[in-house]
């Protein structure tokens, strides 16, 4: 497993993390053992365990078992600026997701219309960088 793939999933695994605490919080919360949970919180959590888990980590996945180009090594699949593009998009746009709700009342909805740009970049970057890799080896390519 390349570095790409690892970051990936690495990055994943602490979305993960933090979704539970954040889910966790407001458990804790609601039955009266912690303090009460800002009021964005549950989107965060949300967000934080579907397109930082779950996302992160399927496109993780994919970019490390779907099947290369003819003739490309593991290793030239993994520089594709594309997977990287992908992968700074999507976590960076989560991160000022989570930050924008947690500050909406602060800083209003500017740092959300951000994430949101960045996010379905990130996406559309990952799209377009698997899009030739799914395909039934020993077929043509189409």
């Amino acid at each position: 497993m390349l570095r790409i793939h690892r970051l990936y999933i690495k990055t994943a695994l602490v979305y993960l993390l933090l979704g539970v605490m954040a889910g966790g919080w407001m458990l804790l919360a609601r039955a009266g053992v912690a303090p009460e949970a800002p009021e964005r919180l549950y989107t965060v959590h949300i967000h934080l365990l579907g397109a930082g888990f779950l996302l992160l980590m399927v496109c993780g996945v994919a970019q490390w078992m779907f099947p290369r180009k003819s003739g490309e090594s593991r290793e030239q699949a993994a520089r594709d600026p594309l997977g990287w593009t992908a992968y700074l998009l999507i976590t960076a746009g989560l991160a000022v997701r989570v930050i924008g709700e947690l500050l909406s009342a602060v800083v209003g909805s500017g740092l959300l219309a951000v994430s949101v740009v960045m996010q379905v970049g990130g996406v559309l970057a990952f799209v377009v960088a698997i899009w030739p890799r799914v395909y039934m080896p020993g077929a043509k390519l189409q």
